[in-house]
């Protein structure tokens, strides 16, 4: 075998290392929210819905008239959490503001509550994944190493249509994630999301499916 098939190989395996460890990677938000540990979604789990959510509704798009890319979408949604194998799964909250579980109606309250990352963790947050990306496309092969690094900024400038589309389709899923918990347990405080995609999402399918979802939650409360 040669040096630079030795190379691509070692890659490879790091590359797949940092994936195994997003599928070991628990999504916070969930966590905090009180879902039961066996059913928290991994941050892998959560990537392989959002890429699948994006390229359907994507093509759907296509089919419309938007101008996107829907296999650029694939991509960019298959590793918008890839940092998070080195930087973790950091909530928009800061974990010390988060009330303790013994005061359970004031974590009720503060998690229902949408929260926005202030000016210092949203910045802390990006050099932390921006730094962990690096790292992970050095040590890729060289042919993904550009690709990922691409797709990595044009993530982080959220300038094309298929990255913002991707954002959008992101909250959507998790917003859809939020609502199958909640029928697993009404309790649990999952108004942040509802809020957000409300105020957020968009584009016209998106907003469709979010309202659909809205409707038979809805009915499901009724009968």
């Amino acid at each position: 075998m040669s040096h630079e098939k030795t190379d691509d190989a070692s890659g490879i395996l790091h590359l797949a290392r940092h994936l195994a460890a997003l599928k070991a990677l628990p999504r916070t938000g969930w966590s905090d929210r009180g879902v039961n540990a066996g059913l928290v979604e991994s941050v892998a789990a959560h990537s392989l819905a959002v890429a699948v959510l994006a390229w359907s509704t994507a093509l759907e798009r296509v089919r419309d008239g938007a101008d996107l890319d829907p296999e650029r979408v694939l991509l960019l949604a298959l590793i918008h959490d890839l940092a998070e194998s080195e930087a973790g799964d950091a909530p928009p909250y800061d974990p010390a503001n988060l009330p303790n579980e013994r005061d359970a109606e004031d974590r009720r309250t503060f998690l229902n509550r949408r929260h926005v990352r202030d000016e210092a963790r949203a910045s802390a947050k990006r050099a932390a994944e921006d730094a962990a990306m690096r790292r992970i496309c050095e040590a890729s092969p060289q042919a993904s190493s550009a690709s990922l690094a691409s797709a990595w900024a044009e993530l982080q400038a959220g300038i094309s249509a298929e990255a913002r589309f991707v954002k959008q389709v992101d909250m959507l899923e998790t917003f859809l994630q939020s609502t199958f918990y909640q029928q697993q347990d009404q309790s649990l405080p999952m108004d942040s999301f509802r809020q957000e995609v409300l105020e957020r999402l968009n584009d016209p399918l998106l907003a469709a499916v979010r309202d659909r979802a809205l409707q038979r939650d809805a009915g499901e409360s009724t009968s």
